[in-house]
């Protein structure tokens, strides 16, 4: 019974936190333990678990980590199809007010932007092992790396411009509006203006 529950809860989150699974189904911390050990589970980080299978998903994994980083610029970018460079690191946004140094230290590339600008954009997309990710939309992918285009590769820049503007689903009207959110509207209107 014990173990049919916590199998269930682990299949369905996808990943077993300690504080959760005593707070919600309310077994013990020994019974828990014993469940980790039995099952083989991985330390994903303090209090965290999953199944091991599960670590071939990096940016699943690192959604499992923290709930506040959505996935962005080049990572946003490989799951948009933008760009067919694998980045050397999972790049993500979090809250300026969000401490992320246990992220960087994993080699995390972490962009901040303020709190209100987080939620610009958030969708969810699926990564290539079929798991849902927060992200963010072509627009604000799109705005995200010609804000920071100074930290990424120009080539990555220009092809997923050109990416882009090819694709059928892009939305014009959107991008100008997050742009002038963004205030980069001058800097969507050079760099469009030339592949449009």
């Amino acid at each position: 019974m014990l173990k049919d529950q916590l199998c269930n809860y682990i299949e369905k989150k996808q990943v077993l936190s300690i504080d959760s699974v005593i707070k919600e189904l309310g077994i013990s911390p020994s019974s828990v333990y014993r469940f980790i050990k039995d099952e083989s589970l991985e330390r994903v980080s303090k209090g965290v678990y999953v199944k091991s299978n599960l670590w071939n998903d990096e940016m699943n994994l690192l959604s499992k980590r923290t709930s506040v980083a959505v996935f962005s610029h080049e990572s946003a970018l490989l799951l948009h199809n933008l760009t067919d460079r694998e980045p050397s690191s999972l790049t993500v946004t979090v809250p300026s007010t969000y401490n992320a140094s246990s992220l960087i230290k994993t080699g995390v590339r972490v962009f901040y932007i303020k709190p209100d600008f987080l939620g610009i954009g958030k969708t969810n997309l699926m990564s290539l092992e079929g798991n849902l990710l927060p992200s963010y939309d072509l627009e604000r992918t799109i705005c995200d790396i010609l804000r920071s285009r100074s930290q990424i590769d120009a080539q990555v820049v220009f092809g997923a411009l050109k990416a882009y503007v090819k694709r059928k689903d892009k939305r014009l009207d959107i991008l100008s509006d997050y742009a002038r959110k963004f205030r980069i509207s001058k800097l969507i209107s050079q760099y469009l203006g030339v592949l449009l």
